[in-house]
């Protein structure tokens, strides 16, 4: 007979954990209550389901299975968020995981105990509950590796992270089942039990650290990036209220100049002088237009921080180009595009301003392709710079506060399911920045 108990803790554990996981991978569609009452709802409906077809021999037909799929399947499309076909591949894949897993370990149990399948699905038994236990502690290490990828807590292009988060997780699963196994072989010898569990409580813990200190090495990541993005804000904000107190008091003097021109330009004509007052115009015309431009889009903050990059890279002696639409969606989160506008400009004026380019000049523009925008900055280079520096890091004394203009561009485009494209041609050094309009709020 079964130990009911046991039975039911396993089938709620079960439910928890298969409606958690679909709702953590893609995330609730309705308020936060409403989301927890739908959670709640169809985990008792799943702990039924399991538990009915856990006294009433599932392994027949597999019909716990089936109905488990359909009751996930509703839950998915109804109550979560996400693309359809996500939603309805999602629990099939959850399902075959859990499957794979259960006929692994009931094959090995058998193979290693002499049970037959059968009756280690039916009988109460310690190598039932051994094996019913490593089953869900490996599936759910399993959806806990697929989340995290998906929901990029961590990046999984870092050696680091690979280690720590797949791995360690699956060395230590891995000595747990051998140690398991080899509990049963030796039957449970007590000098044997002693240092395995040892062995196996060591393991959880190391990787549990591990896991810890690899959290917190990027949660101090990203503080510290959080905190350079402020300091770069507000150093943009400060030169914006310079340059702006700068352009005004420019107006002012261009307004008295322009005054006095027109009154000489007037007096030269009524005199019939046309050709001193010809020579004016042309001086005064050749005077404002190296005077440049200010720009003035629909959107105050693109233009405060295009302004203050403008006349950086002017005071350096270069030229700005720009093409820049004013109706972008993008530009709907203020905060993040200057940080990208910032670094992208500052990386192509720092250097153009130390090496020695005929063509000093820089070119910006913004575009729009279906759901897609793209920010693209390109300047001339000497020769390549990817071939000598294909990480773009910084060659200044101080690495602490420097070199990380590229990374904080990364870090913003991934935040809205976009890329950063670092490519050189013609002698150009591009940087294009691709960003997923369906991902960017409406309001910010």
């Amino acid at each position: 007979m079964f130990n009911y108990i046991f039975e039911l803790i396993v089938n709620f554990v079960q439910s928890v954990y298969f409606i958690g996981f679909f709702w953590a991978f893609l995330g609730g569609k309705y308020s936060h209550k409403c989301n927890i009452i739908f959670f709640s709802v169809f985990v008792i409906l799943n702990f039924f389901i399991l538990t009915y077809f856990t006294f009433n021999n599932p392994y027949i037909i597999m019909l716990d299975m089936l109905i488990g799929i359909m009751l996930h399947e509703i839950y998915c499309l109804v109550c979560l968020r996400g693309e359809p076909a996500i939603k309805i591949i999602l629990p099939l894949i959850a399902s075959l995981i859990n499957t794979i897993i259960s006929y692994r370990f009931l094959y090995l149990t058998s193979f290693v105990v002499g049970l037959t399948l059968e009756q280690l699905g039916s009988q109460s038994s310690i190598f039932r509950y051994l094996c019913v236990v490593l089953v869900n502690l490996t599936t759910v290490i399993v959806f806990l590796i697929m989340w995290r990828t998906k929901a990029k807590v961590y990046s999984l292009k870092k050696v680091s992270n690979i280690i720590a988060f797949i791995a360690i997780p699956v060395l230590t699963m891995a000595i747990i089942y051998i140690t398991v196994y080899i509990l049963i072989l030796t039957n449970y010898q007590s000098n044997l039990i002693m240092l395995l569990s040892i062995i196996c409580i060591s393991m959880i813990l190391i990787a549990g650290m591990v896991w810890f200190m690899i959290a917190r090495i990027n949660r101090d990541n990203q503080i510290r990036t959080k905190l350079l993005l402020s300091e770069q804000r507000a150093d943009l904000y400060e030169k914006n209220i310079i340059n702006s107190n700068t352009q005004i008091e420019n107006t002012k003097m261009l307004r008295h100049d322009m005054k006095n021109s027109v009154a000489c330009i007037d007096n030269l004509i009524v005199e019939g002088k046309y050709d001193e007052a010809h020579k004016i115009c042309r001086s005064l015309t050749d005077k404002y237009s190296s005077i440049g431009s200010v720009v003035n889009t629909e959107n105050y903050l693109l233009n405060a921080v295009l302004n203050v990059e403008i006349e950086k890279a002017r005071s350096n002696g270069i030229l700005v180009r720009l093409s820049v639409y004013n109706d972008m969606k993008m530009f709907s989160n203020g905060s993040d595009i200057i940080s990208i506008i910032g670094n992208i400009f500052d990386n192509a004026i720092s250097y153009l301003s130390e090496n020695e380019i005929e063509n000093r000049e820089i070119y910006f523009s913004t575009e729009h392709k279906g759901d897609y925008s793209i920010i693209k900055c390109k300047n001339k280079i000497t020769d390549s710079v990817l071939s000598k520096n294909p990480l773009l890091q910084t060659d200044k004394a101080d690495k602490k506060n420097h070199g990380k203009g590229i990374t904080i561009v990364k870090s913003i485009a991934q935040k809205y399911g976009g890329d950063v494209v670092v490519s050189e041609k013609n002698n150009e050094f591009i940087v294009s920045v691709i960003l997923d309009n369906r991902n960017l709020p409406e309001n910010c």
